[in-house]
């Protein structure tokens, strides 16, 4: 089997490096924005993407002059490549302009493969075909050829490798899912190291590293497995492991079989019994049929993996506390170590490391403003050190030349300027690169448990946290006070996001304050690094509370 066919001509694949395959050959795509103009409609195949959002993900915060012109000739240049044979603006060519942007008509692509063919595998799996669902699946894998769009910069492109990376991630869930189905625990235990290095968030993939262990054998090594997430999870997020890896611990050291059934080790748990006072769910829907040309595209849980042996949510609600610190404690007040090296390195080094602080802190921010004051140090000491070295005067002269007086001048006037300078700016430590770590995860622990999220306060910057989660700010929680006070947004327009968002629904990602009007996309682009949509939970039915 194969997952592109030699009848289509032409093949796109974002599952890597970006490239367009005819024939099986790679096209030279141009220049690395021509390739990244590509990939950003790629993103939306067969929906148009307007030009102020291709300008947006290529460009980023330093958009060219006239963004439609430059969009419109790297639009020209990839129909010169992709679609050579056609005239512009004639009927069928692959990128057309619409009223609403630019539309990317692509014949196929390895994402939609690659969920389709996961699909096939799901329905095999239930179905009873263990062995073809477990071939159709890893075809679907083998389509990724390294980490999706290499070599691309920018929010969206980050934000769309963070999905592709999760459904990535939930596919690998879906094959060891079958091959333990299977029976295949020894040959899989090395596999689901590997992955469990790769993706160290995804419990599903330790659990089922901690069920191949204990079936080669190796109970104590599963043990040991439950150790080391544990550990890595309270250091790391500061949270217990969920639910579904203490379970599989607790069936572990209960001596408990699984995967004893076929398919799903987790059949002979009970269901929750739900309160009597509320309605009984409706049964659930027959499972679809096995065969593989009927199923829908697959697509994976967004905050959760796409596979069967998640343990059912209680029928309680869960107790409104915070699971302990997540990532870093708090930090609160003035970085007074910081402020006092920043203050003291001009005067103890005599104005030769004056510009170390500076560089550092453009290195820790990486703000176009910090960048300009450590170019400006550095410039302003190396002139001191030009005119020092250009005319020097004789170790027995008495007096010192122009040029030199010159140096020494700007060398003391460096001084003071660079220490007082160094200690105001350590003082409002702004962003950095600590604080983009956390938020990358918080953003992380949100993705894969949006209820432990909600409940530790990820974005919320109005309660009382004991851990710092980088100064995210959750657009779906937080109140119109906390929106107001970032950068360039006003009261009037926190309030109408904070309305909005009743009116019309939660937000399901930042870019929805751009596609609502609620903001500029000059705005959302300054602000964007600090936001975050945690999804709102269910609420409970009013017949459900006593």
């Amino acid at each position: 089997m194969t997952m592109h066919p030699a009848t289509d001509p032409l093949r796109f694949e974002i599952l890597g490096a970006v490239r367009a395959i005819r024939d099986g050959a790679p096209l030279d795509l141009g220049p690395a924005k021509q390739r990244a103009v590509l990939a950003v409609l790629l993103l939306s195949p067969g929906r148009p993407v307007p030009v102020h959002r291709i300008v947006d993900a290529v460009w980023g915060d330093v958009p060219p002059e006239n963004g439609t012109n430059v969009v419109q000739k790297y639009v020209a240049g990839l129909r010169r490549v992709l679609d050579p044979d056609r005239s512009p603006r004639t009927p069928g060519e692959l990128i057309a302009l619409t009223d609403g942007g630019y539309v990317l008509h692509a014949g196929a692509l390895d994402t939609e493969d690659f969920r389709t063919g996961l699909a096939r595998a799901d329905a095999e799996r239930r179905g009873g075909d263990l062995e073809e669902a477990a071939r159709r699946a890893r075809i679907a894998l083998d389509l990724w050829r390294g980490e999706a769009l290499s070599g691309l910069t920018g929010g969206v492109f980050e934000a769309a490798r963070l999905r592709l990376s999760e459904e990535r991630a939930s596919a690998w869930e879906l094959w060891a899912e079958i091959e333990l189905s299977r029976g295949g625990f020894a040959g899989l235990v090395s596999e689901l190291s590997r992955l469990v290095q790769e993706f160290p968030l995804r419990e599903g993939l330790r659990a089922q590293l901690m069920i191949a262990l204990y079936r080669s054998g190796r109970q104590a090594e599963a043990l040991a497995a439950f150790r080391d997430a544990r550990e890595y999870f309270l250091d790391e997020l500061g949270a217990e492991p969920g639910e579904r890896l203490q379970e599989t611990h607790r069936r572990i050291l209960r001596n408990e079989p699984f995967y004893a059934e076929p398919v799903d080790p987790w059949a002979d748990r009970a269901e929750p019994t739900p309160p009597p006072s509320s309605p009984a769910p409706p049964p659930p829907p027959p499972p679809p049929a096995a065969d593989p040309v009927s199923v829908q595209p697959w697509s994976p849980a967004p905050y959760a993996p796409a596979i069967p042996h998640q343990p059912p949510a209680p029928a309680w609600p869960p107790p409104a506390v915070m699971p302990g610190h997540l990532m870093s404690p708090r930090r609160t007040g003035i970085p007074v170590v910081e402020a006092v090296v920043a203050g003291v390195l001009p005067v103890v080094t005599c104005s030769m490391a004056s510009w170390a602080y500076f560089v550092y802190a453009a290195f820790q921010r990486r703000t176009l403003r910090d960048v300009l004051t450590a170019v400006f140090y550095v410039t302003a000491y190396l002139t001191a050190i030009f005119f020092l070295a250009i005319d020097p005067s004789d170790l027995e002269s008495e007096t010192t030349s122009a040029a030199e007086d010159v140096g020494f001048t700007l060398m003391f006037l460096i001084i003071p300027v660079a220490a007082v300078h160094g200690a105001i700016l350590a003082c409002h430590p702004g962003d950095n690169r600590g604080a983009r770590t956390r938020r990358q995860l918080a953003r992380q622990f949100a993705a894969i448990h949006p209820d432990g999220a909600r409940q530790a306060g990820i974005g919320r910057p109005d309660l009382l946290r004991s851990f710092d989660d980088g100064g995210l700010v959750d657009l779906n929680h937080v109140p119109p006070q906390e929106i107001a006070r970032l950068r360039g947004v006003s009261p009037i327009e926190a309030h109408r996001i904070a309305l909005d968002r009743y009116e019309h629904g939660p937000y399901q990602s930042p870019e929805d304050l751009a596609r609502r009007g609620l903001l500029t996309d000059r705005t959302l682009r300054r602000i964007q690094p600090w936001l975050i949509c945690v999804p709102p939970g269910q609420v409970a039915p009013p017949s459900a509370i006593r």
